[in-house]
């Protein structure tokens, strides 16, 4: 893939995008219960998208309206050749030892649990309980667990996570609530410890999903000062809306992707590793080839 001529946006041999999705419902039905309907947003889309920055790599991200069904991003997988890593979802009571090695054998090395929009209603025990019984199924591969949860909700799993024996990876800088600097959200210093203490691994991604957030650039230095080796770098292509952009609050509309300048964020991220060179190579190469077990040539 070609590196893009400008200093601020070009980006270190090797690099990798640690979190995309792709999506094509005419081939692959959506589940039933899908909470929006994004446009179609393929494999060979994707990999144009990845040229134009320089990318080398993506982990593809299992996206929430297609459920535990990974067949498109399996077979998606199956073309990178080898050259990308996969993050399912999957059901804990249903799925099979033989489905994971399967899996494992093309390139997948997590699991994706989103418990932002269902832990607020969850107490500390039933996340724990959650928890251990999708690490059960994957320790054995040493599969990361990928959570998409809230900053606030972090201070309730924080004293398990360390006991999990796997690779914990927090989605979108933990989200913050918007309205509020980080460091006085709850949760903020518990998140804080466990990336200090290199418990848990952090995607710099979604930041357009709190892009008004007081203090974002303190926040973001704070984190690359202090986990400098638990940081990996994700444009979040292609940048669904979710629930809360469905036309008319209609779930079965055709739901447009938002607008964000990719470039502009991949020189912002430059920006907040304040010209290190060995910060930049690690967020961007370094990092993500040890969480998704990466040992092939670039």
């Amino acid at each position: 893939m070609s590196v893009s001529s400008s200093k601020s946006t070009s980006l270190p041999p090797g690099s990798w995008d640690s979190h995309v999705h792709v999506v094509d419902e005419e081939a692959f039905p959506f589940a039933q219960d899908h909470a929006f309907r994004p446009k179609k947003a393929t494999l060979e889309d994707l990999l144009k998208f990845e040229e134009g920055l320089g990318t080398d790599h993506v982990c593809l991200v299992a996206i929430s309206v297609y459920g535990t069904d990974n067949e498109l991003l399996l077979r998606s997988l199956r073309e990178l050749k080898g050259k990308g890593r996969a993050v399912v979802s999957i059901d804990p009571e249903t799925t099979s030892d033989q489905d994971l090695d399967e899996m494992h054998a093309l390139g997948v090395r997590g699991i994706r649990i989103n418990l932002k929009s269902t832990s607020q209603n969850k107490s500390k025990e039933e996340l724990i309980t959650t928890l251990r019984s999708y690490v059960r199924k994957v320790d054995r591969l040493q599969w990361a667990i990928q959570l998409h949860i809230g900053l606030a909700d972090i201070e309730k799993i924080a004293s398990e996570i360390p006991t999990l024996g796997v690779p914990v990876v927090i989605d979108h800088l933990a989200t913050p609530e918007k309205t509020l600097a980080p460091r006085l959200q709850p949760g903020y210093t518990a998140f804080m410890e466990l990336l200090s203490k290199k418990q848990v691994w952090v995607k710099l991604s979604g930041i357009y999903r709190f892009a008004e957030l007081p203090e974002l650039d303190t926040y973001v230095r704070e984190i690359l000062r202090i986990a400098p080796t638990q940081v990996v770098w994700a444009s979040d292509w292609p940048h669904t809306g979710g629930v809360a952009a469905n036309p008319q609050g209609d779930r079965h509309a055709l739901q447009e992707y938002r607008k964000f300048d990719v470039p502009s964020f991949i020189a912002q991220c430059k920006e907040w590793c304040e010209g290190d060179e060995a910060l930049i190579q690690k967020i961007f190469v370094d990092n993500p080839r040890r969480l998704w077990q990466y040992e092939g040539q670039d």
